[in-house]
């Protein structure tokens, strides 16, 4: 009996330990940023598996001869293609896919959708459902794979990455893109998870500036302003094992060798040994996001950095963004199912946005399982009653 209380007693002790490191996020300050400025070449990035052709992303776009590698063809029967974007300020080569619909570069009047991809996952994430989806309705698809994913690398022993970083390579892309395709309506971002973070602190930076080039923002189980540490002091009440399981898995990366593990953390569902619904996600589809993990993992987020940047710190009385009066259109989607972010952080990111949540039946990966369509009929209706007008 005493050898079993002591080993709880343990145990807890270790979580809560584990647990500290993830709250020293909760610190509050805020940070300037520089803007980048661009130019194309053709540098190729060290550690990818997979040769890129660069130089034609807008040629692509616009419906020029050549273009990037083809990574597939979508159910839409339009080309997935893959090119390095070289952000010349931040010093480093962006892998960018893209899947551009011939109405597109007809000038059909709707605004090219950039995807922000979470912890764990690149721009590979969103060309599997959301791709061929909203392409198919016309809408331009651009997702960037952030510094430090095997895509784009953060360089050589590079193990962490700052917020800053990640803000100015998705600011620099967005330039490329509004000055490159002449179109009459503004890029949306549209973030999932940590993603979340880069574009509340983009807005940040210059709310007159973002909204100026900035058509919307959506935001799928984003990561709240104040980061993760209330969430995990949330799930630690709530459950000691939920909690560890979350440190575990996402602190010490043990979602990248853990199949039980990954799936209940992003995926939901069981396996086919279990109650048979593994929500479209085979174990062998877990293999497969299991090896893009860590390869994705290359350098992650620098906490202790973000710790004194969340944007939390630029909140009022009520949680609403001191800038609030500058936002485009936007929207926050939390999932039912989601075993990473809670509904208070959902809450509270909607707050900040000073819009109502909307809730989707999906587990934190909303674009991968055979519920994705919730999350993109929650976008589609938001960019057709909010951003197309």
């Amino acid at each position: 009996m005493k050898r079993q209380r002591y080993h709880r007693s343990y145990m807890y002790s270790l979580t809560i330990g584990l647990v500290v490191l993830v709250v020293i996020s909760t610190l509050p300050a805020v940070e300037s940023f520089t803007r980048p400025y661009l130019r194309t070449s053709t540098t190729t990035n060290p550690n990818s598996n997979t040769k890129l052709d660069v130089g034609s992303f807008l040629d692509g776009i616009l419906g020029k001869s050549g273009g990037g590698q083809m990574d597939s063809t979508s159910s839409t029967n339009l080309p997935i293609t893959t090119e390095t974007i070289d952000l010349l300020s931040s010093g480093v080569s962006a892998e960018v896919k893209s899947c551009i619909p011939p109405s597109a570069r007809r000038n059909n009047g709707k605004p090219p959708l950039v995807f922000i991809h979470g912890s764990f996952h690149a721009a590979w994430c969103w060309t599997e459902r959301y791709f061929p989806f909203f392409a198919s309705k016309g809408y331009p698809c651009v997702a960037i794979s952030l510094r430090g994913t095997s895509g784009t690398f953060a360089g050589e022993g590079v193990k962490k990455v700052k917020i800053a970083e990640h803000v100015a390579d998705v600011s620099a892309l967005l330039d490329y893109i509004s000055e490159g395709m002449n179109l009459s309506n503004k890029p949306v971002l549209i973030s999932h998870s940590f993603g979340g973070l880069a574009v509340m602190k983009l807005i940040e930076e210059d709310p007159a500036a973002a909204q100026a080039k900035i058509g919307g923002a959506a935001l799928l189980c984003s990561v709240p302003p104040s980061g993760n540490g209330k969430m995990t002091m949330r799930f630690l009440r709530r459950s000691l094992r939920d909690s560890w399981k979350i440190t575990a898995g996402l602190a010490m990366k043990k979602c990248n060798d853990d199949p039980e593990l990954c799936r209940e953390l992003f995926f939901g569902g069981g396996s086919g040994g279990d109650d048979g619904d593994d929500l479209g996600v085979t174990d062998k589809d877990i293999e497969r996001y299991q090896g893009n993990f860590c390869r994705d993992v290359d350098a992650t987020i620098d906490l202790g950095d973000l710790a004194k940047k969340l944007p939390s710190a630029r909140a009022e009385n009520g949680g609403r963004a001191s800038f609030a009066s500058y936002l485009p259109p936007s929207l926050v989607v939390g999932a039912t199912d989601d075993f990473i972010v809670d509904k208070e952080g959902v809450d509270e990111t909607a707050q900040f946005f000073d819009v109502e949540p909307v809730f989707v039946d999906s587990p934190h990966d909303v674009m991968l399982t055979n519920k994705w369509q919730n999350g993109a009929d929650a976008i589609l209706n938001w960019l057709e009653r909010d951003v197309n007008v």
